[in-house]
């Protein structure tokens, strides 16, 4: 459509296909929405609405559902307090899902390549103890993997190839830890006895491993897995200690493991654990860290959607009044706008006006 000046300097018709749109237009959705900011059920759907958002995002980053679980125990946390970066009990923890064994690393591998993660090193799984799904699952560091070979009944443990033998680890053969520790002769070597690894963990413990019981109770490849904070009189505390059976679990198999941990939000967990026993498990400074958190949320839930409102001055019509320098064509044929009917002419524009259209033409003003 053609545009024309009209006095005044304003204009007449619609701007032209691809320019900027009218406030009319751009602002009816926000207007329909924000129509709807004051019911009470408002910020209800918003928060729903994040929470879902969330979600669907933590589920796209682990391909895991549950994407998040509650840490129950104390037994991953480096001391009685809470510790940033290490996973307390209360804590809600991202575990993603991946290829079993190759893309967990141990702490043995990590000792030697430098990998950490939650301030020790390795990765840290969730696994379903003796590949029970229906009891709650246990989140303990990966310490070793050993290599089963049926035929001779025996083990290989290919995670100590690159952790250096005296310093990091000591293999006894005769089925005791007193005497000359030894090295096996290659990584693919078979060993029994007893294998002790060396300055575990944040309590820099020996881990002590009796492969004969692992042997007879096993009968399956797996990870060797301990929780951080299980530990008493030097010496690490891992998941098959004592007997397969006797322990939280026997050597976890690929198949039980549902992920590795990887990302944390501190604190929140503990709401779940507030009525329950496991409550006595949480820090105190998780605590606070939660009452924090919960002051957050609710000035976001009951102040944030007002912040996006549009603000603007009373009216006694129902739409927004066009710019000064823009005119509605709908506005103009229907002779009058939102600013009542149009001024007269100065008498001097009528008669110059009118002196023009006889001479077929307008006159310069």
């Amino acid at each position: 459509m053609e545009v024309e000046d009209a006095p005044g300097g304003r204009t007449i018709g619609r701007r032209p296909e691809g320019g900027r749109s009218s406030p009319r237009e751009t602002s009816g959705v926000w207007k329909r929405l924000m129509a709807y900011s004051h019911h009470p059920l408002f910020d209800l759907g918003m928060t729903l609405l994040i929470i879902v958002a969330l979600l669907g995002s933590f589920y796209a980053y682990t391909e895991n559902w549950p994407p998040l679980v509650v840490v129950e125990s104390s037994s991953m946390q480096h001391g009685s307090g809470d510790v940033l970066g290490v996973i307390n009990a209360g804590d809600l923890v991202l575990v993603k899902r991946v290829e079993v064994p190759s893309q967990v690393t141990t702490y043995a591998q990590g000792e030697a390549s430098g990998m950490s993660s939650y301030g020790e090193y390795g990765n840290v799984i969730l696994y379903a103890p003796n590949g029970d799904r229906s009891t709650t699952p246990v989140i303990h560091r990966a310490i070793l993997w050993l290599e089963w070979n049926s035929t001779y009944r025996k083990f290989v443990v290919p995670s100590l190839s690159d952790l250096s033998c005296h310093a990091g680890y000591l293999w006894f053969p005769g089925g005791n830890s007193s005497g000359e520790g030894y090295c096996p002769a290659s990584p693919s070597s078979l060993i029994t006895g007893y294998l002790e690894l060396l300055h575990v963990g944040w309590q820099s413990v020996k881990v002590q491993i009796d492969l004969r019981l692992l042997e007879n109770d096993s009968g399956h490849s797996g990870f060797l897995t301990m929780g951080d904070n299980n530990f008493g009189g030097g010496l690490g505390d891992f998941d098959q200690s004592g007997a397969c059976l006797a322990g939280i679990s026997c050597l976890v198999e690929p198949g039980w493991v549902e992920g590795i941990a990887q990302g944390m939000i501190p604190w929140v967990g503990s709401l779940k654990l507030l009525f329950t026993p496991d409550a006595q498990n949480v820090p105190a400074g998780s605590w606070d860290g939660l009452v924090l958190v919960v002051l957050v949320l609710l000035v976001m839930v009951g102040f944030g959607p007002r912040l996006f409102e549009r603000r603007r001055p009373p009216r006694a019509r129902g739409h927004p009044k066009a710019p000064e320098h823009w005119i509605d064509p709908e506005d103009e044929e229907e002779g009058a706008g939102d600013d009542g009917p149009p001024e007269p002419a100065p008498e001097g524009l009528e008669r110059d006006a009118a002196q023009g259209s006889e001479g077929g033409g307008h006159r310069p003003i």
